[in-house]
């Protein structure tokens, strides 16, 4: 399995410790997957290490190139929901057809309207993905998201089957996180979801290398996708629901998201803190939800925060404890024993196994 040690700014005792562990947990990614890339970032307190393995079209990863990171993009969506919060923009218990474009009509039940914070902590009911998608998936599935346009969504979203009860159970939907940022966008009367995201999260957390817009150089640096079979795949657009997958970034630059996540601070401590807390148990007090954060308690006043994030040809895990580290896994293959490297490290900043 050929390993390239990125970039170290830790003790040599430390890189012992982790490497063993990363290259053990993505030996069985690489398997036989002669195309797969896969870049791991830790962060052991103040101390960075970045493994880099395998290869995408005769190119070695590093810590620049650039990655799909799927659902990871709805952390930046709930911290740009607990933004809005802070500056009086909305409420988390406003219901989302308040802060949609005219047009725009929200399903209810039971004379209940769904609220920010449902879609939030994916207590809403609705779907996992808009009404008519799955056939455009169906025609399209190399890239459906850029096939579901705005009058589509906009179409169908009345007719959206509210599955349980507003509030009774949690119940993950794509579709939740997608409308959040449009009315996030909307209330902030900016031009869409990508505008408000960079002006208020992405500019003042310095994450230059992550957005869903690639300037030409970062295009030059994205390395390609493949699903499970090995099967290229082309990079996903979304033309509605960015919000809940539509981001790319680097491990240089999700390892910089982590580590002011670990130790927050700045103009927007207090609106990472509120994304982080605990909005919602999901299995009593073994998992919890933030805004879009998950949340593992592990041990006494220790907590695994995470996310992780798959379009058609990548897998991304993202994760960490306050005040200890974290953990960024960006793969080009649609695997989730990323998860499983993901997790082995947080167990063992946990446990020290």
């Amino acid at each position: 399995m050929r390993l390239l040690l990125l970039a170290t700014l830790a003790c040599p005792a430390m890189a012992e410790d982790w490497k063993p562990l990363v290259e053990k947990q993505a030996a069985p990614i690489l398997k036989d997957r002669k195309y797969a890339a896969v870049v791991v970032g830790v962060l052991d307190k103040d101390q960075e290490e970045i493994f880099a393995f395998g290869e995408s079209n005769g190119m070695a990863p590093d810590c620049c190139s650039v990655f799909e990171i799927g659902s990871i993009t709805k952390v930046f969506t709930g911290i740009l929901l607990a933004d809005r919060v802070k500056a009086g923009v909305v409420k988390l218990d406003d219901p989302v057809q308040k802060h949609l474009p005219d047009g725009w009509v929200m399903p209810r039940r039971d004379d209940r309207d769904i609220t920010l914070l449902h879609l939030a902590t994916h207590t809403s009911g609705i779907s996992r993905v808009p009404y008519g998608f799955l056939s455009v998936m169906i025609a399209h599935p190399e890239d459906p998201f850029a096939r579901f346009d705005r009058d589509a969504l906009i179409k169908g979203l009345p007719k959206t089957e509210i599955r349980n009860p507003i509030g009774a159970r949690h119940e993950y939907s794509n579709l939740g996180v997608g409308l959040l940022g449009d009315a996030l966008a909307h209330a902030s009367k900016a031009k869409n979801y990508e505008a408000i995201l960079n002006e208020r999260v992405l500019s003042p957390l310095g994450l230059d290398d992550t957005g869903i817009t690639l300037t030409d150089a970062q295009k030059k640096r994205i390395v390609s996708g493949f699903d499970g079979k090995g099967k290229a795949q082309p990079n996903w657009d979304f033309a509605t629901c960015g919000a809940c997958g539509a981001i790319r970034s680097t491990v240089a630059d999700m390892l910089k998201f982590v580590k002011i996540n670990m130790e927050p601070e700045g103009p927007l401590k207090d609106a990472l803190l509120m994304a982080q807390q605990n909005w919602r148990d999901i299995k009593g007090e073994d998992e919890q939800i933030g805004l879009c954060w998950f949340r593992y308690p592990s041990g006494k006043k220790l907590f695994r925060i995470w996310h992780n994030g798959q379009t058609g040809g990548y897998h991304s895990f993202l994760g960490f404890i306050p005040g200890r580290g974290g953990v960024v896994v960006l793969c080009n293959v649609t695997t989730f024993q990323v998860d499983d490297l993901g997790f082995a490290v947080l167990k063992k900043m946990v446990t020290g196994k």
